[in-house]
């Protein structure tokens, strides 16, 4: 038993917490007089609904009494707003009437309270409940915060790949500002560069090139400029220390730049300009693989929300907040990826420049040997790529599979360039013969010709002494007229040989008996100065003079040939990496043709690329068209497509082609303008 001075001591709250609370109405008007739950600002909704609210540090429980969750239905559209974690719903009653609780309560995720209870189980059951919602909130944040990490890490793993990926210098630097704007959702931004002297690696002598600006919100213009590498700016001072600048609000600096962090302060009047407000900014220096500092990133303007535009005042108010130490991580880890990947795309423009040279260098090796053909391996080049693209955009069904990358027309063009190269394994003089013989092999023959001509002179002059000394020994009706006629006749008789041996030795189409002309000719005979018998011709003269088109014998034509092996066997020891591995294979297979009568090794059209036909195409036309060749004349463009479209129709050049090399206009591009 309790004695009464052990009531005496007993408070009026002990005895509060001790009433039991048995209905719906009580419940409601304890919490209501409640001091302890007056923090929660209880509140009644409805003079007939029994609906009670508390709310305290963004928390929300919602109590329903049997009334009001009995027609849970009719309130779905009220209660629908009150969701875990923020808001707790609550039905209150006795557990007959709990038991009748509607599906849509339970599955809006009701909690219950059952009546009767006393107000300290009410206390212990509301701080539950907000302990709940404050482990669920935190819960729910964590989650957040790991799904927001791991699709940052997914991120920023696919940004390394794209960086890595692009080796165009200005699409790699766009592409490196808009990767950290996005994942640090920066509206605004800019990328510099810096331009070290030559043959120094120091930052003090080098210059922050300004590369390009990107804003969501504006489109501003500017154009590249240079800056010096100092303390004044926070690009320059970033550079410098090499450390990331964070600045919450460039318009909380002040003016006076020595009570500014790093020194420095914002020049408003440039936002004025383009109707802009910089406030939160993020400076981070990007690095080379030897820490050398090699460009800076500079992020404007956090936004809360990546898609939101900033262009009121407003805006810049309600949208824009510092960037968070989260952002300089990730930033930082794109500024790193940046930077590798920059040095890679800087890297691999310095051997695609070093082949480039490597290239120009022998195809100049190559015009110097045989000048001749002087600019021939650069039209061939233009022609064959410039083929390749129309065969890359053209809708035509022959072609709809055939896509030709960057890499893939840079291997077409270092193919058609150096296509010739293995005329360097070729007779200079085979090389450059303009005539059926060689200039010395010509002048010898002349000087014969002057030899028989002295000879035939001499003879006549001797038969005419003769004839003065002893005109007995000749017949009766014999004159000295007679002699000049007949020295007349055999010098004229020679003349014409030799102006045939002129015609013949052009590289034209041999005339018809031709080859008999000059077997005849070959017979003569004369005697030299020793009273030797010697031919017109020489064996050698003969076989080069009998050539029926061109200018060289079979074996010399062989000899021309042999350059695409010399090509092949050149262009194959060089490491051309994976991207050019082709390059050999395309060069050596130029002058194949589709019905295997070609050379070296009479492919069929199964084994020729299609890059070697568009190859072979350009290389007859500008062959044709060229009007730097001493052994033919040129032909016009139109005579040489016709000539071409002959060899079409013989099943030897890809049809295909020529017509899209005709119909794209491609043949123009080399043409005289």
């Amino acid at each position: 038993m309790t004695s009464a001075r052990q009531l005496s001591v007993i408070s009026n709250e002990q005895i509060a917490e001790s009433i039991s609370l048995k209905t719906i109405e009580s419940l409601f008007a304890a919490i209501l007089q409640d001091e302890f739950l007056s923090a929660w600002k209880p509140t009644l909704h409805g003079k007939d609904l029994q609906c009670l609210t508390l709310q305290k540090d963004g928390f929300t429980q919602v109590i329903l009494g049997p009334e009001s969750f009995m027609s849970f239905d009719r309130m779905q559209s009220q209660v629908e707003r009150y969701k875990l974690p923020m808001a707790a719903i609550i039905c209150a009653g006795t557990e007959e009437e709990l038991q009748k609780l509607p599906l849509e309560a339970v599955q809006a995720g009701s909690l219950t309270l059952g009546l009767p209870t006393s107000v300290s189980s009410l206390h212990a059951c509301i701080k539950s409940i907000v302990s709940f919602q404050n482990a669920l909130t935190n819960a729910n944040a964590e989650r957040d915060v790991l799904e927001e990490t791991t699709e940052n890490v997914k991120h920023v793993m696919s940004i390394s790949r794209e960086l890595n990926g692009e080796r165009d210098i200005t699409k790699l630097l766009n592409l490196i500002l808009l990767k950290a704007r996005q994942i640090c959702r920066a509206d605004a931004g800019s990328i510099y560069t810096l331009d070290y002297a030559s043959g120094s690696s120091r930052l003090e002598d080098a210059k922050l090139r300004f590369r390009f600006t990107q804003n969501s919100s504006i489109k501003p213009d500017f154009a590249e400029f240079t800056i010096p590498i100092d303390n004044k700016s926070i690009v320059g001072n970033a550079a410098i220390h090499g450390k990331p600048i964070n600045i919450p609000d460039l318009y909380d600096l002040s003016d006076d730049a020595t009570r500014n962090p790093f020194g420095v302060k914002h020049n408003r009047s440039f936002d004025q300009r383009i109707g802009y407000e910089s406030h939160s900014m993020l400076t981070l220096p990007m690095f080379d693989i030897s820490h050398r500092v090699i460009g800076v990133i500079q992020l404007i303007n956090r936004k809360r929300d990546w898609k939101t535009d900033l262009r009121a005042p407003q805006d810049f108010k309600d949208h824009v907040i510092p960037f968070l130490e989260r952002d300089e991580e990730y930033a930082e880890i794109v500024a790193q990826q940046a930077g590798i990947a920059l040095e890679n795309a800087e890297m691999h423009n310095e051997i695609r420049r070093l082949f480039d040279g490597f290239v120009n260098a022998s195809v100049t090796a190559i015009e110097q040997r045989d000048p001749t053909t002087s600019g021939h391996s650069h039209r061939v080049a233009k022609l064959t790529t410039g083929l390749a693209k129309a065969v890359d955009r053209s809708d035509d069904p022959h072609f709809k599979n055939i896509k030709f990358s960057e890499d893939q027309i840079q291997e077409i063009e270092y193919a058609s360039l150096l296509h010739d190269f293995g005329k360097l394994g070729v007779r200079e003089n085979v090389l450059v013969k303009a005539k059926k013989l060689y200039p010395w092999q010509f002048e010898a023959l002349m000087e014969r010709f002057e030899l028989i001509r002295a000879s035939i002179e001499i003879g006549f002059m001797r038969a005419q002494i003769n004839f003065m000394n002893n005109p007995a020994a000749f017949p009766m009706d014999f004159s000295v007229d007679n002699l000049a006629e007949l020295r007349s006749r055999k010098l004229a008789e020679l003349d014409d040989y030799l102006s045939f041996i002129m015609k013949a030795n052009e590289p034209t189409v041999l005339e018809q008996g031709g080859f008999e002309r000059l077997n005849e000719i070959a017979k003569m005979t004369y005697e030299d100065l020793h009273g030797r018998k010697k031919s017109y011709l020489s064996t050698e003269e003969l076989k080069a003079l009998s050539v029926s088109r061109g200018s060289l014998t079979a074996e010399e034509f062989a000899e021309i040939q042999s350059h695409v092996v010399h090509t092949y066997e050149f262009l194959r020891k060089i490491p051309w990496g994976h991207r050019l591995s082709n390059v050999p294979e395309i060069a050596a297979k130029h002058h194949e043709k589709l019905d295997g009568t070609g050379y070296p090794n009479q492919a069929l059209a199964s084994q020729i690329p299609i890059q070697s036909r568009m190859m072979a195409i350009a290389d007859i036309y500008d062959a044709l068209t060229a009007a730097d060749r001493p052994y033919k004349k040129a032909v016009s463009a139109e005579k040489a497509l016709d000539i071409i479209n002959m060899d079409v129709r013989g099943g030897k050049i890809d049809g295909q082609l020529m017509e899209l090399f005709i119909a794209s206009g491609i043949y123009k591009i080399v043409l005289p303008k």
